[in-house]
């Protein structure tokens, strides 16, 4: 891990060196490094409460906003000046934003600065191999410009994620997808900024003064960001990455009252892995957090796209399933139990490994309207069922409303 990050410092080291020994710098870019420098600063400090609550959320550094003016060098200035504005903004990022976060060191910000300036560099070489100058306005009116553009924005963003996804790989001694390639959400941040940076580029080739019409959407961008991660953080189980009951309540409520409007149906399935004490008693509660970690991913891959599967509590989980019949709600709970029932979960514990299999899970099924017209109603119905599959003998499902009572007989692991 610290030979391949030291690697890469040191390979970024020596290209920068050979940049500035091979590279002229006149006087129309040092207005535009001016510019591009300045106006990055100035966002940064502006926004700088708002990335420090950020950044307590997200543990992505190489993904930030500072890649539309990173990205706008890349396009417009020789290299030394770009690998001068990625110093001076991520110098910054760290002084005034991130120096008091946890778990953001300065050895991870020297580092993603430098897969930072590796980036740039692939995707100013890209433009200048392809023979176009963004610096000049006649380039951009070719026909192929936007394909160059999209080159370099492709360029900067592979380079850049590959090597922090690759560092995170060593440092983990695994693969985690969603800790490597980070979220949907996160990637569509940083090719959304990338593209503001080729937008902010083409503003500054055409008329300066234009640029700071960006400056209003980079704040309202900051900030929807933040409450975006604000909302998840509110309404997410951090164990499961599932909704938690107050989110999975607050989406089904919304979605009971569409299909009370509209005429609809909402199906309910309540899911509860069986003998799970029993994991936890041989195994301890590490493997029996890895154990519903991956029950939980296997319940999202059972349902349907449109589903939406939460954390009720302990080894409990609530599936919503908008316009569903009876007969469909069904297949979908046979279908969770099937998946669950071949389930091998490979873990690791103080040096040994182990693999947790014969899981199942009983499931309780209801629907609105048969079950009642209220979501208590509807939960009250398939945990009643749901105790009735735990009574049967569990591996199985229960369907239709269960009197509330049959509960007092029921069976509990």
């Amino acid at each position: 891990m610290t030979v391949f990050l030291l690697a890469v410092e040191g390979i970024t080291a020596v290209l920068t060196v050979i940049m500035v020994a091979h590279s002229e710098v006149d006087g129309p870019a040092l207005v535009t490094f001016g510019c591009v420098a300045g106006l990055g600063l100035v966002i940064g400090e502006i926004t700088r409460h708002v990335e420090r609550a950020r950044r307590r959320f997200d543990d992505t550094p190489h993904i930030n906003l500072t890649s539309v003016w990173t990205l706008a060098a890349a396009l417009l200035l020789p290299p030394p000046l770009t690998v001068l504005v990625v110093v001076l903004l991520y110098q910054h990022l760290f002084w005034r934003s991130w120096a008091h976060v946890a778990g953001v060191h300065a050895y991870r910000l020297v580092y993603s600065a430098c897969t930072v300036i590796l980036a740039a560099s692939a995707s100013g070489e890209i433009c200048r191999v392809l023979g176009f100058t963004p610096s000049d306005l006649s380039a951009w009116r070719e026909p192929g410009s936007v394909g160059v553009v999209l080159a370099a924005i492709l360029a900067y963003s592979i380079v850049n994620s590959g090597l922090v996804e690759a560092a995170i790989v060593l440092s983990d001694g695994g693969f985690d997808v969603r800790r490597v390639l980070g979220t949907t959400r996160e990637n569509a941040l940083e090719y959304g900024t990338l593209g503001l940076g080729a937008t902010g580029a083409l503003l500054l080739t055409l008329y300066p003064a234009w640029v700071l019409l960006m400056v209003p959407a980079l704040l309202v961008l900051h900030r929807s960001v933040l409450m975006r991660q604000l909302e998840e953080a509110a309404s997410t189980d951090p164990k499961t990455g599932l909704a938690n009951p107050a989110g999975w309540t607050n989406i089904a409520n919304r979605e009971l009252d569409r299909a009370t409007r509209d005429g609809g149906t909402v199906g309910v399935l309540m899911v509860d892995l069986d003998h799970f004490k029993k994991i936890n008693d041989t195994h301890g509660h590490l493997v029996g957090d890895q154990v519903l970690k991956a029950v939980a991913q296997t319940l999202a891959k059972a349902v349907r796209r449109h589903d939406l599967v939460g954390r009720w509590g302990g080894e409990e989980f609530a599936v919503l399933c908008p316009d569903v019949s009876g007969a469909e709600l069904v297949r979908i709970a046979d279908r969770v139990c099937d998946l669950v029932r071949h389930l091998d979960v490979p873990v690791s514990l103080a040096g040994d490994h182990l693999v947790v299999d014969h899981l199942t899970v009983s499931v309780g099924a209801a629907r609105y309207p048969e079950s009642g017209p209220t979501l208590q109603d509807i939960l009250l119905a398939a945990d009643g069922c749901l105790f009735a599959a735990k009574n049967n003998g569990r591996d199985q499902v229960q369907s239709g409303r269960t009197p509330v009572d049959e509960r007092d007989h029921a069976i509990r692991p």
